[in-house]
């Protein structure tokens, strides 16, 4: 334990260069850069709204701020995982070059990505702002669900990379596993259609937990129930110490693959 947390403040200023090239090269040659992270939700909150507030204006109030709170934590996920998947690959080169912890990059993968979500908080709290959602005090406790998220997908990725590394087909499966996963996590569409005596296979989704978790401090002004907060935090510890023992098991065998 003692050795790991040494190795990890050792190389801490090598992963904060690998983030901050990750994040540049995402944005590199756009002219909007950055602004893209705020822009790109807006427009599509606005094309959803368009097409299904007609059909869910009454039974989910304040519409665009619950699509908008849900496509941010749905997209931050499988984007952090699948970009996770991939790095020890991406950076192959650097890997034969440098003795480096191979988790880093499962780490920097992510958090590009994390910083992505947290900038398009703003424009999240500005679409509150226009429709009239008050701010309370409950979401000074944001970071909660935005923390859980994060290792939960920390650890999906490591997961996913431990497999994915080997497999390359791996990456196609989860994307077609990403189109089922959005249709049964309510984002565009509320809890209250799915029949009660399914409603609890919708409730074992830990991505709708985090997402629930955002829009009772946000849109609900309330605090989630106990059992919500023990259910999600059961999810990340449980994801975040499966990725890394299996990730742990197979990183040995990375080098002979890349």
């Amino acid at each position: 334990m003692k050795k790991s947390i040494y190795e990890f403040m050792n190389f801490f200023p090598f992963l904060k260069e690998v983030i901050k090239r990750d994040f540049k090269k995402k944005y590199y040659k756009s002219v909007l850069g950055v602004a893209w992270s705020m822009l790109s939700p807006l427009l599509m909150m606005i094309v959803i709204t368009i097409v299904f507030s007609t059909l869910f204006k009454r039974s989910i109030p304040h519409y665009p701020a619950y699509w908008f709170s849900g496509n941010m934590l749905f997209s931050f996920i499988f984007e952090g995982s699948s970009a996770a998947m991939g790095c020890i690959i991406l950076n192959a080169s650097l890997i034969h070059k440098m003795k480096i912890p191979n988790y880093f990059f499962c780490i920097s993968s992510v958090t590009q990505h994390f910083l992505t979500m947290v900038l398009s908080i703003l424009p999240f709290f500005l679409v509150c702002v226009v429709i009239g959602v008050p701010m309370n005090p409950y979401m000074l406790l944001l970071p909660l669900p935005l923390i859980m998220a994060y290792l939960f997908t920390l650890g999906l990725g490591m997961l996913l990379c431990a497999y994915g590394t080997f497999l390359r087909d791996l990456n196609y499966l989860y994307h077609v596993l990403r189109r089922i996963w959005l249709y049964i996590t309510p984002i565009f569409y509320p809890i209250d259609i799915i029949p009660e005596q399914f409603r609890f296979l919708w409730d074992l989704n830990p991505v709708y937990v985090y997402i629930n978790i955002f829009r009772e401090l946000t849109l609900n002004a309330r605090l989630p129930s106990e059992k919500m907060l023990i259910v999600g935090t059961c999810y990340t510890i449980l994801m975040l110490a499966l990725g890394a023992v299996t990730f742990k098991e197979k990183e040995d065998r990375f080098f002979l693959y890349i």
